[in-house]
C-alpha cells in the first residue's frame, strides 16, 4: 500500500509543506492553529480538485431522481425476470444519459488521498513537527484525538453529509434494494471508527471535507431545488 501510494504521498507532502509554509510566513497564528488553518487550506484546495466530478454527480443524480416513475414501471413490469430488468434500467440509463457509477467516482478518488494523507502526516519528521503542538483541545496534533470528540465529529459529518445528499434527491429511502440510509450509518461508523487512531490532523481533514461536502450540497442541490419548488408553485 505504501509504495503504491507512495507518488500521491509525495505531491501531496510538498503542496502541504507549501501551504504551511505560506500560513506561518503570515505571522499571524499560533503553531497549532497554523498547521489547522495548512489543512484547511489543503483539503479546500482538495474539494475544488474534485469538484466537477461533485457536480457531474450530483446532476447524476437529479436524474436519477427525474426516472424513478420509470424505474418503478420497469421493476413492476419485469419483477419476476431480473435479466429483462436489468436491461431495461440500462436502457433507460442510457436513453437520459445517466452514469449509475458516478456517485462513486468523488469517494473513489478521495480515498487514495485519505490514505495518501495518513502517510505524509505520520512520517517522522511530520511528526516531530506536531508532537505536542496543541489546538482548542487536542493536546498532540500528531495523535489521535484522547477526549474522542473528532471520532465522533467524523462520524457525525459523514452520516450528515450523506444525509442532506439522500434527502435533498428523494424522499424515496431505497435504491436496488438496498436501504440507503443503514449505508449511510454503516459509512459513517467506519470512518468514526478508524478515527480512533488516525492523527488528529487527518481527521481534522476529513472532517473539514465534509462540512465544505454539506455546503456544496447545498449551494448546488438544496437551493436550486428550492427554487424549482417555487416556480411549480407559482405556475
Amino acid at each position: 500500500m505504501t509504495a503504491i501510494l507512495s507518488p500521491i504521498t509525495g505531491i501531496f507532502t510538498t503542496i502541504f509543506d507549501a501551504i504551511h509554509n505560506l500560513v506561518t510566513s503570515m505571522g499571524i497564528f499560533s503553531v497549532g492553529a497554523g498547521y489547522v488553518m495548512a489543512v484547511f487550506l489543503l483539503t479546500l484546495l482538495v474539494r475544488l480538485l474534485v469538484l466537477p466530478l461533485n457536480i457531474k454527480q450530483m446532476k447524476s443524480q437529479v436524474k436519477m431522481q427525474e426516472i424513478q416513475p420509470e424505474i418503478a414501471k420497469i421493476q413492476k413490469k419485469y419483477k419476476n425476470n431480473p435479466e429483462k430488468l436489468n436491461q431495461e434500467t440500462m436502457r433507460l440509463y442510457k436513453e437520459y444519459k445517466i452514469n449509475p457509477m458516478s456517485g462513486c467516482l468523488p469517494l473513489l478518488i478521495q480515498m487514495p488521498i485519505l490514505f495518501a494523507l495518513y502517510y505524509v502526516f505520520m512520517t517522522p519528521s511530520f511528526k516531530a513537527g506536531t508532537a505536542g503542538v496543541s489546538f482548542l483541545w487536542l493536546t498532540d496534533l500528531s495523535g489521535p484525538d484522547k477526549l474522542m470528540i473528532l471520532p465522533i465529529l467524523s462520524a457525525a459529518t459523514t452520516y450528515l453529509s450523506s444525509y442532506i445528499m439522500q434527502k435533498s434527491m428523494s424522499s424515496n429511502a431505497e435504491n436496488g434494494g438496498i436501504n440507503m440510509n443503514t449505508m449511510n450509518l454503516v459509512m459513517a461508523g467506519m470512518m468514526g471508527f478508524m478515527s480512533i487512531n488516525f492523527p488528529s490532523m487527518l481527521v481534522l481533514y476529513w472532517v473539514i471535507g465534509n462540512i465544505i461536502q454539506m455546503l456544496q450540497t447545498y449551494i448546488l442541490v438544496v437551493i436550486p431545488n428550492k427554487k424549482k419548488k417555487n416556480l411549480t408553485k407559482a405556475s
